[in-house]
């Protein structure tokens, strides 16, 4: 098992920091089983990566890197099976509360994960991070959007995270004397459908109709905008918001958005919140404050009791995140069958409280142009922060771009 030193007190709250364990008969367990999981739980049955781009990864064997993937779904066991057909295992970066559950506590330590307490200074995670690096025995995997959020064509606004850890790694590593490089290598993950995907849509849409008395007829698009249409009633009479017009979704969407926040918001007694902040900052801002909210506790009766009342709030945030937060014009009429499928599982996920995938499809991955960090290092000890935000959108933009051009090239087209 590989060591990292950290401090074994524990934060206010009883949180701890959770190092990486690397126990290699978990790995060789974790190795036969996550193709079974990706096939039984995500309907992924094929993880695909081409010649060319596989060379590039091998190319950087035995060199420090941080892999940096988007997020919007379940790209962890992706990844690691990536690190599998590429005969090698990764460090995970991971949220602190996936630790708090004890069977994914002794799992995910033991296959690389370690926990980072997310909107907090963790100088355990931190010295971690570039220990790691430092010490460059396997790759390092951090998801920079921070957040899933189940819309597989877009890509949401990346934290500084990658930038700055290996910007600090790498100063390390020269403030010993070496050179070596430390590489950002951006992964572009993406989903596409195989078979009759109509049939997919179909099945969906009449599992939806049925349960929200919806009639069903005329073409897909049009009973998708009626699914839609419904929801968004439901949840407007739920939270009593009012409708000044009923065609505009988008308005619609965003003004039952603000009412979910400002409850949430509200019950944790943020009450002086920046309007204009971007939803990403302001979600993300909510999350941590759940997360945090055992810290005020008293005694573990005291903990129990804001243990649940955090996961009501939580579960109100993530539908604000997977419903609610959705972009109105995410499916047009002449949208990809990804889309349409997209959209459709985040309506099963709300209606019937289940996380829904379809399938079989295939999670595509593309390597974007390794940076090379030392390239910049010189402009990142003269202007810190401002070097990693411009390297953090450099990335992003990296990432975003190549998404683009493989939805593109792997769309699936809805033929009802």
């Amino acid at each position: 098992m590989d060591q990292i030193e950290a401090s074994q007190q524990e934060s206010p709250g009883g949180y701890k920091f959770i190092p990486p364990r690397h126990d290699p008969l978990m790995m060789g367990i974790a190795r036969l089983i996550t193709p079974l999981y990706l096939r039984i739980v995500t309907h992924v049955d094929r993880v695909e990566i081409s010649e060319e781009h596989r060379a590039i990864l091998k190319g950087k064997m035995g060199q420090r890197v941080i892999l940096t993937p988007n997020h919007p779904s379940y790209e962890p066991p992706v990844v690691m099976q990536l690190g599998s057909m590429l005969g090698t295992g990764f460090y995970f970066l991971a949220a602190r509360e996936i630790f708090d559950d004890p069977l994914q506590n002794f799992v995910c330590s033991r296959i690389g994960a370690y926990s980072i307490n997310r909107g907090a200074k963790d100088n355990d995670s931190q010295h971690a991070t570039r220990q790691l690096l430092r010490m460059g025995k396997r790759w390092l995997v951090i998801f920079p959007e921070g957040q899933e959020y189940y819309l597989h064509d877009i890509v949401l606004p990346f934290l500084p995270g990658a930038a700055r850890f290996g910007y600090g790694a790498l100063d390390d590593i020269r403030r010993e004397g070496k050179h070596d490089p430390v590489w950002i290598v951006p992964l572009t993950i993406r989903y596409h459908y195989r078979g009759n995907v109509d049939q997919l849509i179909l099945g969906s849409l009449a599992r939806l109709e049925k349960e929200l008395a919806l009639e069903s007829s005329g073409g897909i698009f049009e009973r998708v905008q009626r699914v839609t249409y419904c929801l968004l009633e439901v949840n407007e009479r739920l939270y009593d918001v009012q409708v000044a017009d009923p065609e505009d979704v988008d308005a619609r969407i965003s003004r039952l958005r603000e009412r979910v926040l400002l409850d949430v918001e509200h019950k944790l007694g943020m009450l002086n919140v920046d309007l204009d902040s971007p939803l990403r900052n302001r979600l993300r801002k909510l999350f941590v404050a759940v997360s945090r909210m055992r810290r005020s506790a008293n005694s573990r009766y005291e903990r129990r009791l804001l243990d649940r009342r955090a996961k009501v709030m939580r579960a109100e945030l993530q539908r604000v995140l997977e419903f609610v937060a959705m972009p109105g014009k995410y499916v047009q009429q002449d949208s990809s069958a990804e889309r349409y499928l997209d959209l459709l599982g985040r309506f099963e996920t709300e209606v019937f409280g289940k996380l829904k995938f379809f399938g079989p499809r295939t999670a595509r991955v593309s390597v974007c142009e390794p940076v090379n960090l030392g390239d910049t290092y010189e402009q990142w000890k003269s202007d810190n922060e401002g070097q990693v935000e411009r390297m953090t959108d450099q990335i992003e933009e990296l990432v975003r771009t190549r998404l683009d051009e493989l939805c593109e090239e792997y769309r699936t087209e809805v033929r009802g």
